[in-house]
């Protein structure tokens, strides 16, 4: 996997609400913007905002907490949490423990499990 290309560590402001396309499961979830979006599957030990357990996910490698999508002073950012297989942000495969900037039509991969990001 190529690196993430410096110049696009720009990020916007923060949306009130996301909007999440899963194109495998035909899903659209619309969320509310908190603090921090965790995302995985979902066990009877941990919640998670964005549980993609139905969407077949342990089948296409999503670590049961994967990521994050956070608000920063700069926009919306999303972090690899050590997952298994990684989190892929527009073909480019991030860097663990790394804030990488979110802009509405990112197309993100947890392992082999596609998702479509939107926001205003």
């Amino acid at each position: 996997p190529r690196p993430l290309p410096q110049d696009t560590l720009q990020a916007v402001a923060n949306p009130t609400k996301i909007t999440i396309v899963i194109p495998g499961s035909r899903r659209r979830l619309q969320l509310d913007m908190t603090d921090e979006i965790r995302i995985g599957r979902s066990t009877l030990d941990t919640a998670l905002e964005l549980d993609l357990t139905e969407d077949h996910a342990a089948e296409l490698g999503v670590s049961r907490i994967h990521a994050v999508i956070k608000t920063t002073d700069n926009g919306l950012v999303l972090i690899d949490l050590d997952s298994t297989n990684g989190t892929y942000l527009n073909t480019y495969l991030i860097p663990p423990q790394q804030p990488y900037p979110l802009h509405s039509g990112d197309e993100i991969r947890f392992g082999d499990l596609l998702i479509h990001l939107f926001f205003d």
